[in-house]
């Protein structure tokens, strides 16, 4: 059987480390492995995994997107893995130029990565279709005594989010202005392929630069049902997080939605849900994702430490 040459980009990323990890572990036989990043491979754990480390072009230099389709054919890729979301938004699952390659993307298609790009046009297609969002202001109704919620309107992992006072927020910046909303805060991964649906709640029990490092799992239908009314509006791809918190009514408000594994990831396959490989089982033909999609017992709590590693 030949491998297939999958590319797995943003490498220093724990959620690459993770998939790295499980490739080695449980897909050797299935995948040649590469690994890219815009950082020197002294910096990228994941290179010491990988068959082969390439760096790379900032993501926002104008020769990017060509450097990565001539590195993409020169190298024989066959399965391309974005995960952040501007990889997301050039590297979408029906992306031309990839098909003409016959490149495979795990990104949705370029319709819905042209609405979850902007957390603003996601926010407003949610909620005209009834599912609830934290309510949103505009720059006019803003009270400079107020506190309020800001982030960048496009942008992952909690990057240049946080609570401001109204006086405080950088106008004109191209920014989403939400309420505040409650604890706890939830993030539901969830694994799609054909009419198989499986997924698990993870509250956020401790969170270090926007990345879950200790977490709380369990089941709620609720949530269940709204990533179900979600689907027909935004397709979810093979693997995603999407994240809720509570407004002042006490009811879920969805506040991300990823399509992509997220960083945390590993806490739940750890836990018993193993998303990344059932992800990677997809990719590598074999089919066999339900056998590592567990039931986790409810409250299981999974935590994260680190573990150092000389690169040099």
């Amino acid at each position: 059987m030949k491998k297939k040459t999958i590319l797995i980009l943003a490498g220093g990323t724990a959620t690459a480390w993770h998939l790295c990890n499980l490739v080695k572990k449980n897909f050797a036989d299935y995948f040649v492995m590469y690994v890219g990043d815009i950082n020197d491979k002294n910096l990228i754990p994941a290179s010491l995994l990988s068959d082969k480390y390439f760096q790379l072009p900032g993501i926002n230099d104008p020769v990017y997107y060509d450097y990565m389709l001539n590195l993409l054919e020169d190298e024989d890729v066959n399965i391309i893995i974005p995960l952040i979301d501007t990889d997301l938004a050039l590297f979408t699952g029906d992306n031309p130029d990839l098909l003409e390659l016959n490149i495979t993307s795990t990104a949705p298609s370029t319709e819905t990565m042209n609405i979850c790009k902007s957390k603003s046009k996601t926010g407003e297609l949610l909620a005209n279709h009834g599912i609830p969002v934290p309510k949103q202001y505009k720059q006019n109704d803003i009270d400079p005594e107020e506190t309020y919620f800001v982030k960048p309107d496009t942008g992952f992992g909690s990057r240049g989010a946080g609570v401001l006072k109204g006086r405080d927020i950088p106008f004109p910046e191209k920014i989403v202005i939400q309420e505040i909303l409650q604890r706890p805060e939830i993030t539901v991964e969830l694994f799609k392929k054909d009419d198989f649906w499986a997924y698990v709640c993870k509250e956020r029990l401790e969170v270090k630069s926007g990345v879950c490092t200790k977490g709380r799992f369990f089941y709620d239908e609720e949530l269940e049902e709204t990533l179900h009314r979600i689907d027909p509006l935004l397709p979810f791809p093979i693997a995603s997080c999407v994240q809720f918190m509570k407004n002042s009514d006490g009811q879920w408000c969805l506040t991300d939605l990823n399509m992509r594994l997220g960083a945390g990831t590993a806490l739940t396959s750890t836990a018993g849900f193993g998303l990344a490989s059932a992800f990677l089982s997809v990719l590598s033909g074999k089919n066999d994702f339900k056998s590592y999609l567990g039931k986790i017992t409810d409250s299981s709590i999974v935590v994260r430490v680190y573990n150092e590693i000389k690169m040099t």
